[in-house]
């Protein structure tokens, strides 16, 4: 059976490898939602941006890329392109960020993300991770103590997301409605739909108990989640067979 001793560690940070698979990303998720009910200060990082696949994970906007510094991060994705310059002021005690956007474009202010500064880490979780050469984090990890947590540690086990649901199991780690769905998601997927070889009399026991403790059913995202008209459709003529004629010069 897989223990991690949390107890002497304050500040922890779950780290996913580049381009992380559904099950290490809801595993991750699920396990920072349990231990930040533990009283742990927890961050999930990852170099790579997520997927809208991702989007239906508890906390999914939680992921940040930016590891053990102290720098307060505001971020405007998808407007590089808008913003002219970038300037502050301090007026009456009050800094302010002047983004200034190129003319005739307009910023929108919902997209705004902040990331606050985070304390160095005393313990990194390497989620999904078997060799630290998957991550772009290595330096920030010298002085780090690291735990692999990675499916290889138990091999009749279905998925990380299983092996995540013993580790809160049996170290009765807190566990409530999201920490339940992100795992159930993560198995249902990794196996899915229960549908694997390598599920076992113990994974229908772990979604049991994952139903018990408030589990809910996402949807996976598709082309019918977004409202009629929302995607362009194609024109069926663009599949047709295009012939073009040429002019007889004489």
């Amino acid at each position: 059976m897989i223990k991690i001793d949390f107890s002497t560690s304050k500040n922890i940070t779950l780290l996913l490898a580049s381009t992380p698979t559904f099950d290490f990303v809801a595993s991750a998720l699920a396990l920072k939602l349990s231990l930040e009910s533990f009283g742990k200060t927890v961050n999930v990082i990852c170099s790579d941006p997520m997927t809208v696949d991702f989007n239906r994970l508890v906390g999914i906007n939680t992921i940040t890329s930016v590891f053990g510094s102290r720098n307060l991060v505001i971020t405007l994705p998808g407007q590089t392109d808008l913003v002219d310059k970038v300037s502050y002021n301090v007026d009456s005690g009050e800094l302010e960020l002047v983004i200034v956007p190129k003319e005739g474009k307009t910023l929108d202010p919902n997209s705004l993300k902040i990331t606050p500064g985070m304390a160095t880490p005393d313990l990194a979780i390497l989620v999904g991770i078997t060799d630290l050469t998957q991550t772009k984090y290595t330096e920030s990890l010298a002085n780090v103590k690291l735990i692999y947590f990675n499916d290889t540690l138990d091999s009749s086990a279905s998925c990380l997301s299983e092996l995540a649901a013993n580790l809160i199991k049996a170290q009765e780690l807190p566990i409530n409605a999201d920490v339940a769905t992100n795992l159930m998601q993560g198995l249902t997927k990794s196996t899915n739909g229960f549908t694997s070889a390598k599920v076992s009399k113990a994974t229908f026991e772990l979604a049991a108990w994952l139903m018990e403790h408030g589990s809910r059913h996402q949807d996976e995202i598709s082309a019918s989640s977004f409202p009629s008209g929302s995607i362009p459709a194609a024109d069926p003529d663009w599949y047709e067979p295009k012939i073009y004629k040429g002019t007889t010069l004489s």
